[in-house]
């Protein structure tokens, strides 16, 4: 199998490389960004790595060489990074959407019968009708790439993300600390809030893109009419903490 990924260099991207390198069944794994992910010197899987550098507003014009059979996506920025709402969604909208049509094309184009995965990291709540800007953001991303009829859509709906990143992000790094601190209050209806590590929605991202049919089968997940549909999977946090665990 082959893979491609763009944000791999995010806390989640980072370790969906990582799993996808180390695992034999792929034999190419091709990665989109603007720079590329600093590997440790003799990570496993790494001369099967091969990088496409590009800009996001790049994506619609750029050629993919290799079939491919699961693609992730794992932009996502903060508006502080972003600078305000519009550049915000640049990243996890239209450059999310952007890169599902290149894979989508880039198949079509190959005349490829063999169904393939889009998997992709939303957030928990993400609703397209939310008063909320950045649910809102998610959700209209959901929309847009169940829009797209993809043969499987993997969407991942993390809560708080714990782990180190590679750029602060301090209101992040405050919760991180506390909610560690108060994981124990995370039971029965406070579940699905839960933090989550980066490593672990990676792990879900990968289990689920080899095994989706026999992993994901809650069907009470879908809650947004507009996303039930047979090859729509979605994978909320409280699913993500017992999948792999």
């Amino acid at each position: 199998m082959n893979a491609a990924i763009i944000g791999a260099t995010g806390l989640i991207g980072a370790n969906v490389l990582l799993g996808l390198l180390a695992d034999e069944r792929y034999q190419q794994v091709m990665v989109l960004g603007r720079r590329l992910p600093q590997l440790a010197e003799g990570t496993h899987g790494i001369d099967k790595l091969s990088f496409i550098q590009c800009q996001l507003e790049d994506i619609p014009s750029l050629s993919i060489p290799i079939d491919i059979d699961h693609a992730f996506c794992c932009l996502g920025t903060t508006i502080k990074q972003a600078g305000s709402q519009d550049n915000f969604k640049k990243v996890d909208v239209t450059a999310v959407i952007d890169f599902a049509k290149l894979i989508q094309q880039h198949q079509l184009s190959r005349n490829r019968s063999k169904p393939w995965s889009f998997s992709v990291v939303t957030a928990l709540d993400a609703n397209a009708n939310s008063s909320i800007f950045y649910n809102r953001a998610k959700g209209q991303v959901q929309q847009a790439l169940v829009a797209l009829n993809l043969p499987k859509l993997m969407i991942f709906q993390p809560s708080l993300l714990l782990g180190e990143r590679a750029s602060q992000r301090t209101l992040e790094d405050i919760g991180q600390k506390f909610f560690a601190i108060a994981s124990g209050v995370f039971i029965g209806p406070l579940a699905k809030y839960k933090p989550i590590t980066g490593k672990l929605v990676a792990d879900n991202m990968l289990a689920v893109a080899i095994k989706d049919e026999e992993l994901v089968t809650d069907a009470e997940l879908v809650n947004d009419t507009k996303l039930d549909k047979v090859e729509v999977r979605i994978i909320d946090n409280k699913q993500m903490h017992r999948l792999v665990n």
